[in-house]
C-alpha cells in the first residue's frame, strides 16, 4: 500500500511539473530574468546538489559562490511520530525559527560568511531522558519514569573569513551554540548547554585550478542540568542510565544536579578545483570526549564517552552540452565507547576503585549518488539524483549481554524542477526513499535487573528494525518586488513516512523570507 502511494505521489508531481518543462521548448516571449534571481537559483538549487566538499574545509569557501548572497527567513516547523524511533530523543518537535545566512565577497581574493539562527518551541514525547543534546552525551542521561515535553530555546552564531595570497589561501571559522530546555511541572529539569568550535584552514594551489587544503579544529562543550520537584507527594526518584536499560545503582535517588564537560578535535585533508569541475575529495577525522560529573556530589566524575568519527567523500563533476553531472561516494564510520567509574561508599570522599567500558555504539554508512542537471533552456532546469545507501548500526552492552544491531539498504530518488520567469522563480522538488532491512539482531538479557524501562527499549527495537517508505515535497516561490531585494520568497516542505508495523511519521515546515 505504501509503495503505491509513493508511486502515485511521484506521478502527480511529474504531471504538475510538465508545464514548466514544456514552457522551455516554447519561444521565450518573456523578458529575461534579472541577474539577482539567477544568483538565487545558483545558491538554492545548484550548490545544494553540486557542492564540492562535505563542509569541513574552510578555504574552499573562496570559490563556492560566484557572487555575494544573503538570505533571511522565519517560519514554523512541526514533526511527529506515532511511535518514536528512539523514545529518549522524543516523538517530535514544534517550533518557530529565524535563520539568516550571508556569503559576501569582500574583494577579488577574500570572502566572509556568517550564519545566525534562533529557535523557540518544544520537544515532545520524551521518555527516560531529562537532558538536552542526547546524541552528544548518550547513553549517560538522567531519567525518571515520566513521558514529557520540554520547552526549548536554541541560538547559533557562526562566522568565517578566507583570503587568497598568491598560491596560498588562509581561513578561519568560529561558531557558538547555546541551548536552554526546561519544564514548569514536576519533574522540572533545566538544562543549559554551550558549544564553542573554532576551525583553521590553509590551501595551496598546486596548479592553475587544483587546490589542496588542510583543516584543523577544536572545541569545548558544556551542559549544566538540574532537576527539581515541587510537589512533595510526587515521584522523587531519579535514575542515572548507563545504556540499554542499565542504571548506576549507587547514585539512584536524589542526585539531581549533573554537568557534562567535553572537548573535541578535528583534522581534515581535501583537494578540489576552483572551477568546480573534475575530481573533488576530502577525508577528516574527529575525536570527542564527554565526561559526566555529579555536581551534587562534589563534581565526582562517574561516566565518560569517547567517540571517533571518520568521514570521506570523493566525487567527479563534469559537463557535456546541456548536462552537468556529478558522481559521489560518501563513507562514514563512528565508534563510541562508554566508560563507567566505580567508587567506594563515599565515606572517604569517593575514591575510585575501578573502571570498565561495557557500552559500545558503532555506525557505518556508505552512499553512492549520481546527480544530473539538464538545462532545457537558460530558464528551465531539471535535476535528478538517484542514491543508494547501506547503513549498519550496532548498540551493545557487554554484561549483561544486550545488543541491538540493524543493517538497512536505502535506495532513494530526488528530483527538482526550477523555472525562471521575468520577475519570479519557481522550484518544485520531490524526494522518495525506501528503507529495507537486511539484517537485525536484538538481545536483552536479564531484564529483571531494572525492569522499568524495558518496554521502552523493546519499542525502540521494533521501530528501528521496521521497513519504511518516505515521500517529501518541497515548493519554493521567489518574486522580485523591489530593486533593493533580490527576492521575497515563501517555501513549503511536507514529508511523510510509512512503517511496515503500521506506525507513521510526518513533518511540515512553512517559511517566508527575503534574499539580498
Amino acid at each position: 500500500m505504501s509503495l503505491s502511494r509513493l508511486y502515485h505521489c511521484f506521478l502527480i508531481v511529474i504531471y504538475c511539473c510538465l508545464p514548466l518543462t514544456g514552457a522551455a521548448q516554447e519561444s521565450e516571449r518573456d523578458s529575461l530574468p534579472s541577474h539577482s534571481l539567477v544568483y538565487v537559483r545558483e545558491a538554492d538549487t545548484y550548490l545544494r546538489y553540486f557542492s564540492r566538499l562535505n563542509g569541513t574545509d574552510i578555504t574552499s569557501n573562496l570559490d563556492e559562490f560566484h557572487h555575494s548572497f544573503s538570505q533571511i527567513r522565519a517560519g514554523y516547523q512541526h514533526d511527529n511520530t506515532s511511535l518514536p524511533l528512539d523514545a529518549q530523543q522524543g516523538s517530535g518537535a514544534e517550533l518557530m525559527f529565524f535563520r539568516a545566512q550571508s556569503h559576501m565577497k569582500t574583494s577579488k581574493n577574500a570572502v566572509a560568511w556568517g550564519e545566525a539562527c534562533y529557535e523557540n518551541g518544544r520537544r515532545t514525547g520524551i521518555s527516560w531522558n531529562l537532558n538536552s543534546d542526547y546524541k552528544r552525551i548518550f547513553p549517560y542521561v538522567i531519567a525518571d519514569t515520566t513521558t514529557l515535553s520540554m520547552l526549548r530555546e536554541y541560538y547559533l552564531f557562526r562566522g568565517g573569513y578566507a583570503h587568497q595570497l598568491n598560491k596560498l589561501a588562509l581561513g578561519a571559522e568560529l561558531s557558538y551554540r547555546s541551548t536552554t530546555e526546561y519544564r514548569d511541572v514536576d519533574p522540572r529539569p533545566k538544562n543549559t548547554s554551550l558549544d564553542v568550535q573554532v576551525r583553521l584552514g590553509a590551501g595551496y594551489a598546486v596548479s592553475a585550478q587544483r587546490m589542496v587544503g588542510l583543516t584543523a579544529g577544536a572545541g569545548r562543550y558544556n551542559q549544566q542540568s538540574n532537576v527539581l520537584f515541587m510537589n512533595p507527594q510526587g515521584n522523587r526518584v531519579l535514575y542515572h542510565l548507563m545504556g540499554l536499560g542499565m542504571q548506576y545503582f549507587c547514585f539512584k535517588g536524589l542526585q539531581n544536579a549533573v554537568k557534562y564537560e567535553g572537548s573535541n578535535y578535528l583534522i581534515g585533508l581535501s583537494t578540489y578545483t576552483k572551477n568546480r569541475m573534475g575530481l573533488q575529495a576530502s577525508v577528516d577525522l574527529a575525536y570527542e570526549t564527554v565526561q559526566k560529573r555529579l555536581a551534587s556530589e562534589r563534581d565526582v566524575p562517574i561516566c565518560d564517552a569517547f567517540q571517533t568519527t571518520w568521514r570521506g567523500d570523493v566525487s567527479w563533476i563534469g559537463q557535456r552540452k546541456q548536462w552537468t553531472y556529478k558522481v559521489t561516494l560518501n563513507v562514514e564510520a563512528v565508534e563510541r565507547d562508554g566508560q563507567e567509574r566505580f567508587y567506594d561508599s563515599g565515606l572517604t570522599n569517593y575514591q575510585q576503585i575501578a573502571s570498565a567500558r561495557p557500552f559500545v555504539f558503532q555506525r557505518q554508512m556508505m552512499c553512492l549518488s549520481v546527480t544530473a542537471l539538464r538545462r532545457f533552456s537558460p530558464l528551465t532546469w531539471l535535476i535528478i539524483q538517484p542514491n543508494v545507501a547501506y547503513e549498519v548500526q550496532n548498540t551493545q552492552y557487554i554484561m549483561p549481554v544486550r545488543q541491538l544491531k540493524t543493517a538497512f539498504m536505502i535506495p532513494s530518488l530526488q528530483m527538482k524542477v526550477s523555472r525562471l520567469f521575468s520577475k519570479s522563480l519557481l522550484s518544485v522538488g520531490l524526494q522518495t526513499a525506501v528503507g529495507r532491512q537486511m539484517h537485525h539482531h536484538f538481545v536483552f538479557d536479564e531484564p529483571e535487573l531494572f525492569d522499568k524501562p524495558v518496554e521502552m527499549f523493546r519499542n525502540n527495537a521494533a521501530m528501528q528494525q521496521a521497513n519504511y517508505c518516505d515521500a517529501a515535497l518541497e515548493v519554493r516561490y521567489d518574486v522580485q518586488l523591489i530593486k533593493a531585494l533580490s527576492s521575497v520568497f515563501v517555501q513549503i516542505t511536507a514529508g511523510h513516512r510509512w512503517f511496515d508495523n503500521h506506525q507513521k511519521a510526518y513533518n511540515t515546515e512553512l517559511s517566508v523570507g527575503v534574499t539580498l
